[in-house]
């Protein structure tokens, strides 16, 4: 047996399966790649065994090549389906039961295939066919036959049905992986239906076999998939998991403003029975949110909405972030949907029951902690945690002492003013002492922490230079983290706060007397 140049290409490309079998088998605990990895080996079966026929001049030898290609012929369509119900997370149905029963048929053809000498039921007869080129084993189709094709047309158009409605309701990342493995199913297809109708562009080369070539085409093409898109990535499938259960809404929009991705909760909020993927964000109908608003946008925004629907208005808290390539050229938005209806109606009530701090307008003592034990119940329901800020004025004395009382209270005002301005509405801001304040904000991380602090601070400089006091206004602060898994009470964050305030202070004066 010699390997003619055909046959090469047609090993090389069976190499090639395998490798990429052997690569996708290592990525087996994430999803789908264990069932791509059988197709591939399946794959690497027909394309190798065709290699060897190919390379075969003997009848005998060529059949016997042709049983072995049938093991990959009758699996690999079966295998398909079980990798794009995996992929696709409709996976429900595959019990041991379920899958014995779907291999039955393929074994059935697999025995039939073997034992087929006598009953010519796949093929009626077999020949070499001598071309100029190479010889080629050429069949006359039996009754069998159009029964296997059938069988995996089935396969192949189920397979296709699973991963063209997977793209209809995924996201972005997943759609760009589905129209991949979409674009070459159908070259599957346009191939095997030009196979099956003997119509060839060389006549000589009639009976060649063009399913290897198009199947090692479509696993090249999962391939890029792999790499490009990170196909069987945990990252891209922790991702979808993360979204789709999230307690918010989730709105993702591109650089025109149109809508290409939502997760299950946005469409409960606005009761969509179709999809809005490539509407324009006006179809949103938010309050405050119109393309003007993005056009202008140039950092992160916050703002309260509300959603009406049948008469009954729900409150949101959406943040809006500005999403950007590795260049932080602008390519879309992220819009985030926090439900704050009940919020808005405690501190309604709150309002109603006189817990605001008079000269501030800010929660008092009592108001900060009634809200604050609403956020940490909130806290634990969502899974998030929170951290807790206290502030304490420098220099309110010296203000009084020098200016007097009413410079004094208006210093209170003022940085009553600041922290509004530096926080977000859904955050909790309270004075609970003569220039004690504090802040409880929710979903914050170390990083965040850090630019809420460099905001206020920021925030106090830009004022004092609006307003030009006779004093300024500093203070020293101090964080605690409230974590959701490992809840403490209100008043032992209180005093860890506290104390990190006062550290905080200590090396302020010791900074100035270094100075000094």
């Amino acid at each position: 047996m010699t390997m003619n140049l055909l046959a090469l290409l047609v090993f090389i490309f069976a190499i090639m399966v395998i490798l990429i079998a052997v690569y996708t088998w290592q990525l087996r605990p994430t999803n789908g790649s264990r069932f791509f990895s059988a197709v591939m080996f399946s794959m690497s079966v027909y394309v190798l065994a065709y290699s060897f026929e190919l390379s075969s001049h003997e009848l005998p030898l060529m059949l016997f090549w042709n049983k072995i290609e049938y093991i990959g012929i009758v699996s690999f369509p079966t295998l398909y389906l079980l990798f794009t119900s995996s992929f696709t997370t409709n996976d429900a149905w595959m019990t041991k039961k379920n899958l014995v029963l779907l291999f039955l048929l393929p074994a059935v053809f697999l025995i039939i295939k073997f034992f087929d000498n006598s009953l010519h039921l796949i093929y009626s007869t077999a020949k070499i066919e001598e071309t100029t080129l190479i010889p080629l084993l050429h069949f006359e189709k039996g009754p069998l036959y159009y029964v296997v094709v059938a069988y995996n047309l089935t396969m192949v158009t189920l397979s296709t049905f699973l991963l063209v409605r997977k793209r209809r309701h995924a996201s972005l990342l997943y759609i760009k992986q589905t129209n991949i493995i979409l674009a070459v199913s159908y070259i599957l297809y346009l191939f095997f239906l030009i196979y099956l109708s003997d119509f060839s562009l060389i006549p000589e080369l009639k009976s060649l076999d063009l399913n290897p070539f198009t199947y090692t085409l479509w696993g090249l093409a999962i391939s890029y998939a792999i790499f490009r898109y990170k196909l069987f990535d945990l990252v891209p499938i922790a991702r979808e998991t993360l979204i789709e259960t999230l307690v918010d809404g989730v709105i993702v929009l591109d650089d025109q403003y149109r809508i290409v991705d939502v997760n299950p909760k946005t469409h409960s909020i606005f009761e969509w029975k179709d999809s809005p993927i490539g509407e324009s964000v006006s179809k949103l109908n938010l309050q405050k949110i119109d393309i003007s608003m993005f056009e202008s946008l140039e950092d992160n925004h916050c703002f309260d909405s509300q959603v009406e629907k049948n008469g009954k208005k729900t409150e949101f808290e959406v943040d809006v972030s500005i999403l950007r390539d590795n260049h932080q050229n602008k390519i879309g938005y992220l819009l985030v949907m926090h439900d704050i209806t009940e919020r808005k109606v405690i501190e309604k009530e709150l309002k109603e029951l006189s817990l605001n701090d008079e000269l501030t307008g800010l929660s008092n003592r009592r108001g900060f902690f009634i809200l604050s034990e609403q956020l940490f119940n909130f806290c634990i329901r969502i899974k998030k945690n929170a951290v807790l800020f206290f502030i304490d004025m420098d220099g309110l004395k010296r203000i009084n002492d020098t200016l007097g009382h009413a410079a004094g209270d208006q210093a209170l005002i003022d940085m009553g003013k600041v922290l509004k301005r530096s926080f977000r509405s859904s955050d909790i801001i309270a004075r609970i002492g003569g220039d004690e304040f504090t802040i409880l904000a929710i979903e914050t991380t170390e990083n965040s922490k850090r630019s809420m602090q460099n905001r206020l601070e920021s925030q106090c400089v830009k004022f004092m230079s609006q307003q030009k006091r006779e004093y300024q206004l500093s203070f020293s602060i101090g964080m605690a983290q409230y974590e959701w898994t490992n809840p403490i009470s209100l008043e032992a964050l209180l005093a860890i706060s506290d104390q990190a305030m006062y550290e905080n202070k200590a090396a302020k004066k010791n900074n100035l007397n270094k100075l000094l």
